[in-house]
């Protein structure tokens, strides 16, 4: 659940797991999803909400559905994402 000192920190963690799942650097991940790398770290630090274009590139690129990435609602992934979301640690 978010707080008030990191609004977004929900988002914040699916961005850092799946990011990591990639095993890619955050600036390696932002080239992908064509930001710069400090607006990922904005994102990742729970500071700032995840833009509706940096959530429709995840989805596009990745297959990570906006209702997982704003809401948390797995249902919509990909079946190798959502079983690796549900047994992350």
């Amino acid at each position: 659940m978010a707080n008030q000192d990191k609004p977004y920190a929900d988002i914040a963690e699916r961005l850092v797991w799946h990011r990591t799942l990639e095993g890619l650097t955050q600036q390696q991940y932002a080239e992908k999803i064509g930001v710069k790398r400090a607006t990922l770290n904005n994102w990742e630090s729970g500071n700032y909400r995840l833009s509706l274009d940096g959530a429709r590139a995840l989805r596009r690129i990745y297959g990570l559905s906006l209702d997982f990435m704003i809401e948390g609602i797995d249902d919509a992934l990909p079946m190798t994402l959502r079983r690796a979301w549900r047994e992350r640690p």
